[in-house]
């Protein structure tokens, strides 16, 4: 029986690496999609990181795969400010509530673009114009084997995370495996002056957790959904992404070493990989760097730092955990963007 759960769990992680690269629809070219700016990273932690978040678990899990929300043993708030390029402002929220039956979970991204000159045919300026994007999801995940005990703990077969007013599970779990599996339906919809459109599409993922933290994921993101604006219908940047992650230990936790890798294939755009390094510090302090393969203008790496704030608080408190994130993305002479997060768990 045990080699037989082995060689089933062999089978589903050589699935999960081989998915990326399975799909035929997956050969549209540079402009051929709309709502593009679902591409522009919203959350400040997996930002640091070089977006590569697709096996990890955390509150932003749902932007790169839901499956990640399956895992989470407690409810928990994320919101970010992205100061992008030109003027341009994004802001996102998500809220998660782990209940016996699953994870449940809602996130809002907004991208402005402010006041823009507009001009007529014969190029004079007549006033200003803006553009404005949203989308709003709703996601479902659910891991196996769960247990409703656990709820508001820490899974000791997960990637270790930095909070410590959180208890872990010390009774006997099976360690052979966790899998979750998410999906997570989203309407999208945006503004350019007068037009506007907008459509619904959907995500799916699963993550497989092995013995010693060894996360592998795999998502399929913004399927299903066109945009039609005055006479042109464009499909939106679907993407397929898989994931391993691995953290590693110091005597005592005093550092904990988290690395993380992404194969992503976007619709529009040829395969990249994005690698993602943490390092905590006395789970109170997180630096973070990123990189990514990606043949577009700007710089290939990014970076930041966190702060966890939960030992400061009350044992009694209802937050359980709070922390404050920060991630600098360069984008070469278009200029360096930065967002600021923040994240609350009870």
């Amino acid at each position: 029986m045990r080699k037989q759960a082995i060689r089933s769990v062999l089978i589903a992680a050589a699935a999960l690496a081989a998915w990326p690269f399975c799909s035929p629809v997956f050969a549209g070219g540079a402009g051929t999609t709309s709502a593009n700016f679902l591409k522009i990273p919203a959350a400040a932690l997996p930002s640091g990181m070089g977006e590569a978040y697709t096996a990890m678990v955390g509150p932003d899990s749902a932007l790169y795969n839901p499956a990640g929300l399956g895992l989470l043993g407690y409810s928990s708030f994320s919101g970010s400010h992205n100061q992008y390029i030109d003027g341009i402002t994004q802001e996102y929220l998500a809220l998660t509530w782990r209940s016996p039956y699953g994870t449940v979970g809602a996130s809002f991204s907004t991208l402005s673009s402010g006041d823009i000159d507009a001009y007529d045919s014969n190029d004079m300026l007549i006033g200003n114009t803006s553009t404005g994007h949203r989308m709003l999801s709703f996601s479902f995940a659910q891991s196996w084997p769960h247990f409703n005990s656990d709820i508001g703990k820490l899974d000791p077969m997960l990637i270790t995370p930095s909070w410590t007013r959180v208890e872990p599970v010390k009774d006997y779990r099976p360690k052979a495996y966790r899998l979750s599996v998410g999906g997570t339906v989203k309407k999208i919809s945006e503004k350019l002056g007068k037009d506007s459109a907008g459509t619904y599409a959907y995500d799916a993922g699963v993550l497989l957790v092995l013995p010693y933290h060894f996360h592998v994921g795999a998502s399929a993101m913004n399927m299903g959904g066109k945009e039609k604006f005055v006479e042109e219908t464009y499909k939106l940047p679907s993407a397929l992404r898989f994931g391993i992650a691995k953290d590693f230990h110091t005597v005592n936790d005093v550092m904990v070493f988290t690395v993380a890798s992404d194969i992503v294939k976007y619709s529009d755009r040829d395969t990249l990989n994005a690698t993602g390094l943490e390092a905590d510090i006395m789970k109170m302090f997180q630096m973070r760097l990123g990189y990514k393969t990606q043949k577009d203008s700007g710089s290939r790496i990014c970076g930041g730092f966190g702060m966890n704030f939960d030992r400061l608080s009350d044992k009694n408190s209802f937050l359980r955990g709070a922390r404050m994130d920060y991630a600098y993305v360069d984008y070469g002479s278009l200029g360096a963007t930065h967002r600021v997060g923040v994240q609350f768990i009870w």
